[in-house]
Parts: structure tokens; C-alpha cells; sequence
């Protein structure tokens, strides 16, 4: 129970940090600068409890002993849709595919950023931690 507090803890903590690494798509003009940052489709806190409640440690990596942070990015796009989701920090391929998994389930459309009142494409980082539950 400890761990999963902790791990609860974590992914929270990091989770506010939701919309930083926001980035113009390479195809449209760079903003210098964006008048909001795109948005989850519900309260950081639930963003956190909903990865918590389905993210799962693959058994094929259980007894590896890796733990850690996997950075899911992905575009948010005008219509508040997400796509293109990339690895932008890696733990293992398998846990790589969970976190991609678990964002793309996120309920919901987005809230795009803007400019000027317009909504534009951004890019999106979002952590997602993980912890052998055989590591000691």
C-alpha cells in the first residue's frame, strides 16, 4: 500500500507539471509564445487517479527491476483530439507501449492551446511512472 501511495504521490506531483513542454508542430509556424496551454479533459488530480487505476506493470518486465519515469509527448490537436503520440523518455519498449496505452485512453477531448484566441496544435509531455512489484 505504501508503494502505491508513493507511486500515487509521484505521478500526481508530475501531472502538474501537465502543460509544460509545449511546442508549435513542425509544419506550422513556431509561436514564440501561447496565450494558454493546452489542457487535460479533466482535473490533474483525476488525469493522475485514471493512470493509477489503469496502468499496468507488463508481466513479461515483472522481476526486471526497472522502475522509473516514461514521458509520453503527443499533439493535441485543434479540436481537442490527441495524436501522434511519441516516446520522448524511454524505460523499456514494453513499458514504453503500457504509457502510450494509458494516455490514449485519457477520456475525453482535450482543451487546445491558443494564440490570439485561436486555437492552435501543441505538444503535450505527460510522465508516466512505473515500479517492478518485485523490486526490493
Amino acid at each position: 500500500m505504501k508503494v502505491k501511495a508513493i507511486f500515487r504521490l509521484v505521478v500526481f506531483s508530475l501531472a502538474l507539471n501537465l502543460s509544460l513542454g509545449l511546442f508549435a508542430q513542425q509544419n506550422e509556424p513556431i509561436e514564440s509564445s501561447v496565450d494558454t496551454y493546452a489542457l487535460a479533459p479533466m482535473e490533474k488530480q483525476a488525469v493522475s487517479d485514471f493512470i493509477f487505476a489503469n496502468i499496468n506493470y507488463p508481466k513479461e518486465e515483472i522481476g526486471s527491476g526497472i522502475s522509473g519515469m516514461v514521458i509520453v509527448k503527443f499533439v493535441v490537436e485543434k479540436d481537442g483530439t490527441i495524436s501522434n503520440l511519441t516516446i520522448d523518455k524511454s524505460l523499456s519498449t514494453l513499458l514504453d507501449q503500457e504509457a502510450q496505452r494509458v494516455i490514449s485512453l485519457i477520456p475525453g477531448k482535450w482543451i487546445p492551446a491558443t494564440v490570439n484566441g485561436q486555437n492552435v496544435r501543441s505538444y503535450v509531455k505527460l510522465p508516466v511512472m512505473f515500479s517492478d512489484p518485485n523490486k526490493k
